[in-house]
């Protein structure tokens, strides 16, 4: 059975991937975060580079033909999978920024 992976889908999970970088340094330029939120952002950096090194690795079997039915992938085989597992970093960073912001003791 042959999995089809769009090209269209291949650069949107790149340009995902890299709008996450552009929204994780101005979420942490623009915000003070108390312990929780150090450490969600901390998660949600893990879970970033865990993706990144799962779709590099994907890459590498693909390219090596491991597939029983001869399909090689496209583009290091990144695909659906990966798009939505891409979804987790986003989803830490925004409860970073929910629960994990300082509050101002000065604001009544």
């Amino acid at each position: 059975m042959g999995v089809y992976d769009p090209l269209y889908i291949f650069f949107f999970t790149v340009l995902i991937g890299i709008i996450y970088l552009v929204v994780l340094f101005y979420t942490i330029y623009k915000t003070k975060f108390n312990v929780i939120g150090n450490i969600l952002v901390g998660i949600s950096i893990i879970s970033y580079l865990l993706v990144g090194m799962y779709m590099i690795g994907a890459g590498y079997y693909a390219d090596a033909g491991y597939y029983e039915d001869g399909y090689t992938g496209m583009l290091l085989g990144i695909g659906f999978l990966e798009l939505i597992l891409l979804t987790y970093p986003y989803i830490f960073i925004t409860l970073a920024l929910l629960l994990g912001k300082k509050e101002d003791a000065t604001k009544s």
